[in-house]
């Protein structure tokens, strides 16, 4: 439970990072760039890729899920200074439907009645913990788009098949720092595509990319180490780590930007604790 709990906090905290970026007028691709670099750098201080043996059957998938990554971190960035934390919650942390139908449908993996109804029940609690009392919190996060949906579905599913069909106890912590390298490597391209490497002298940019590349490697560190010692199965993994998410991005905003509960996300905030009882009973 420690390593889902971390996994948590640690992508909360993405989502709080992101919207500071936009009261701070931080540049939205160039910090993603210098986030993935740093993130590179500290998967080269805790894992080394030169000792971790045959690397060759993560090369294909890592450059895979990297074009996932940069895409979804750039979309999730936007969505989140313009449609809120709570909105892009819904948009991001629904795609856990997909990525519990792939985790039994095609990873064989069984759940049981509780387990079932677990997952149903963190689905309904991100679904009411993320809707604003008029609903326009869900439809700006569904404008923004249903791509962001999918694309989170897919990475949430590339890591599942990764771990399980590709990765060794050698090679599991190496598979965030090709993921990372790889990402950086197509941003900068992006960055330079788009002309915007004029914000790079910026003190600010450097600044939010260095916290944002440590928290994120942490966060896919840790999201990767859970699906592979906690014990679980990653239609489990993936629920509770989504009501972590929701339970500390709810808190992370009340301190941090003043943002006060309604109600119904109060009640859905309930109804995901209910829901990590019963996965977790199962």
């Amino acid at each position: 439970m420690v390593l889902v709990t971390l996994a948590a906090v640690f992508v909360a905290l993405l989502f709080l990072i992101f919207k500071s970026f936009e009261q701070r007028n931080v540049a939205l691709l160039p910090a993603i760039v210098i986030n993935y670099v740093v993130a590179l750098l500290c998967g080269l201080a805790i894992s080394r890729p030169w000792a971790a043996g045959d690397l060759a059957p993560l090369w294909t998938p890592s450059l895979i899920m990297s074009v996932l990554f940069i895409t979804v971190f750039y979309l999730t960035g936007l969505s989140a200074q313009r449609a809120g934390i709570a909105a892009t919650t819904v948009a991001s942390k629904m795609s856990l439907v997909l990525t519990v139908a792939f985790s039994v449908v095609a990873l064989g993996e069984a759940q049981s009645m509780l387990g079932w109804m677990g997952i149903a029940l963190a689905i309904a609690g991100v679904v009411l913990s993320s809707w604003s009392n008029d609903g326009r919190g869900m439809h700006r996060a569904w404008a923004l788009p249903v791509l962001l949906f999918v694309g989170n579905a897919a990475i949430d599913i590339g890591l599942a098949w990764t771990q399980r069909m590709r990765t060794t106890p050698l090679t599991e912590a190496v598979l965030p720092t090709l993921v990372f390298g790889m990402a950086g490597v197509l941003g900068l391209i992006g960055v330079y595509a788009r002309r915007e490497q004029q914000a790079f002298r910026e003190p600010r940019t450097w600044v939010g990319g260095l916290l944002l590349g440590t928290v994120n490697y942490g966060s896919l560190y840790f999201v990767v180490k859970a699906l592979a010692r906690s014990g679980w199965p990653s239609s489990s993994v993936f629920p509770l780590m989504n009501i972590g998410v929701i339970v500390f991005g709810t808190v992370g905003s009340v301190i941090l930007f003043r943002e006060r509960p309604r109600p119904l996300q109060l009640a859905g905030m309930a109804t995901a604790l209910l829901a990590m009882v019963l996965i977790l009973a199962a």
